[in-house]
């Protein structure tokens, strides 16, 4: 049989050709079209939070709550952060579906189930009924610096169990500053002195310090405020300061009162009595209308026996 001609041959590899790059076009547009959507949910963080997750589709930033919504269905994802020390007693509450659902008995929750996401995670479903609406309910509880609670307010129907749970294996959290980072923000330094030690940090603001374990032991607390005052002014500043600090004080007998070295020069030390208890206050206005203060707080003889660890901690204190 004769051969085909040399010029139908070539038109016939031509075509075939032709057909296999529209064949490798039409999947590589198959494949970015599934890659789309994946692609599009970049994580994000959720202001005022620790968290970031991957939002599912439809879902943005709430300008509201403190987490997401989807404003086509009324469903959202909302963010509430507890202290670490608050985690335990929140997951016994995720002990059972009968003990959550007490808990929100008054939110007309009901909790059907809970289970452990990768066996760590507790994760619970439920209902709730909100103005004649019925809500499906996923609540997921996650431990670290902070204690992170996520509830799920879902309104749609195609938002699964699923849908939720992969919403939580995408949660990272976000570690919390160090003590020393927190320290650092404070607008003067001191010095801890044993027993003491660091039980609270307010950002640029204040420092507590207690004694571990000791809740019968005086409170000291460091802290700065803005004063119109000028520098000299100490004395009628502290006695203002002092029994402005709570209802018991207003009447408060100033005890002792006098100059006092403080935050790196002339301050004056204040103390007042009231029934048993005692306030001690050292105070020193510095350049820029600010004031530095620390203030010793407890039944008088709490304060008494921790006289010389208070005093060696005022002496510490400097503006930076």
């Amino acid at each position: 049989m004769a051969s085909p001609p040399i010029a139908m041959r070539g038109r016939a590899r031509a075509g075939a050709l032709v057909s296999a790059l529209a064949a490798a076009a039409a999947a590589a547009a198959a494949l970015v079209a599934l890659l789309a959507p994946a692609a599009a949910q970049e994580r994000v963080a959720i202001a005022g939070t620790s968290v970031t997750l991957t939002p599912p589709p439809g879902f943005t930033p709430s300008r509201r709550l403190r987490g997401l919504e989807n404003e086509a269905t009324g469903s959202s994802i909302t963010i509430a952060e507890r202290p670490a020390q608050a985690y335990a007693e929140l997951a016994e509450r995720f002990s059972s579906a009968r003990r959550l659902s007490e808990g929100y008995a008054r939110q007309n929750v009901t909790i059907r189930s809970v289970r452990r996401i990768d066996g760590r995670i507790p994760f619970a479903m439920g209902r709730q009924t909100d103005d004649g609406q019925d809500i499906t309910k996923y609540l997921a509880l996650l431990e670290g610096d902070k204690t992170v609670l996520v509830t799920f307010n879902i309104a749609d129907r195609s938002f699964t169990e699923a849908d939720a749970e992969a919403v939580v294996r995408s949660i990272e959290l976000t570690p919390g500053p160090t003590l020393e980072q927190q320290l650092a923000t404070l607008p003067f330094t001191f010095s801890v002195v044993e027993p003491y030690s660091v039980a609270q940090v307010i950002p640029r603001q204040a420092v507590t310090l207690e004694v571990e374990g000791g809740a019968e032991q005086a409170v000291i607390v460091i802290g700065v405020g803005q004063s119109r005052a000028m520098m000299g002014d100490e004395a009628r500043v502290a006695g203002d300061l002092l029994r402005g600090t709570g209802r018991e004080w207003r009447e408060a007998p100033i005890v002792a009162q006098g100059p006092a070295q403080f935050a790196g020069g002339e301050g004056y030390v204040v103390s007042v009595v009231a029934a048993d208890r005692t306030s001690l206050q050292y105070l020193r206005i510095v350049p820029g209308g600010t004031y530095v203060r620390l203030l010793a707080r407890g039944t008088t003889g709490a304060v008494e026996n921790a006289k010389g660890v208070i005093e060696a901690i005022a002496e510490s204190v400097e503006p930076r």
